[in-house]
């Protein structure tokens, strides 16, 4: 099932789709099974919202066998980067650009949604909290004036994270999904910068979540970044991205001149 969050006239609700329709559902979709509410609406006449707004955004770094940013892997796992809940923005949102020195790069991601708040969940049932799967780009900037003190990565910890609109998630909550082995792919202006498959993670969606919540509470409509494959490149003004994931669908932003959402 894929649900979205959207608006209409004013309004602001949760809907299933049906093709090209959407069908208005009561309350969110972590308050049990989804009732219909309402007429079917034409989804080219709604605006589509971030379909979560989360608490926090974790984000699990250096995850897939050959990933991104290789110069920074290690065999100790590095713990997870919070992003805060203005990091996030919606299908067709302009991601503002910070201006120098900080450069922007693209990091397509699966992430998933919890649906059941939880805390020291197991690797066998971490399935059980998840509400569902949607498309992230978990932009991030690098600053190379800072590479005396990071390494030669130029990357600010979480600084590099923390801008507003750093976390685009859409089009939508895919529910019922096999997460073990989906397609990852990243294009710029229709040219792919990244592909990959979800059967590449180091840890697995199950590992992930249990490690998560080992070390904080998780709660509805949290997200858990699970990481990027290779190719993560760099973003200007007037790049159009795509993320897109197989059983999901494709998040579409620009990025802008630093103005506002």
């Amino acid at each position: 099932m894929l649900i979205c969050r959207f608006s209409t006239d004013g309004r602001q609700g949760y809907g299933q789709l049906d093709g090209a329709q959407v069908i208005p559902l009561a309350g969110a979709p972590f308050a049990g099974p989804p009732r219909p509410c309402g007429r079917p609406l034409p989804l080219a006449e709604v605006s589509l919202l971030p379909p979560v707004t989360p608490t926090k955004i974790v984000c699990v770094v250096l995850n897939y066998a050959n990933g991104a940013h290789p110069h920074l892997r290690s065999d100790v796992p590095r713990p997870p980067v919070l992003k805060p809940p203005s990091s996030v923005a919606g299908p067709g949102d302009c991601v503002p650009h910070p201006g120098e020195p900080w450069q922007l790069k693209h990091e397509a991601e699966l992430a998933v949604v919890i649906g059941v708040g939880c805390k020291d969940v197991t690797v066998e049932r971490a399935i059980d909290v998840v509400a569902g799967y949607t498309c992230a780009n978990d932009i991030t900037a690098y600053a190379p004036d800072a590479d005396a003190d990071t390494g030669g990565s130029g990357f600010r910890g979480a600084w590099a994270k923390h801008f507003d609109a750093f976390c685009p998630l859409g089009p939508w909550l895919a529910t019922d999904l096999d997460h073990a082995d989906l397609e990852v792919t990243c294009r710029v202006d229709g040219e792919v910068r990244q592909h990959g498959s979800t059967k590449h993670l180091i840890m697995s969606v199950p590992e992930v979540i249990a490690q998560v919540s080992e070390h904080m509470t998780l709660v509805p409509g949290d997200v858990i970044l699970t990481g990027t494959p290779a190719g993560s490149g760099p973003l200007h003004v007037g790049h159009q991205v795509e993320v897109s994931i197989s059983g999901i669908g494709t998040l579409r932003n620009g990025v802008s001149e630093g103005i506002p959402l």
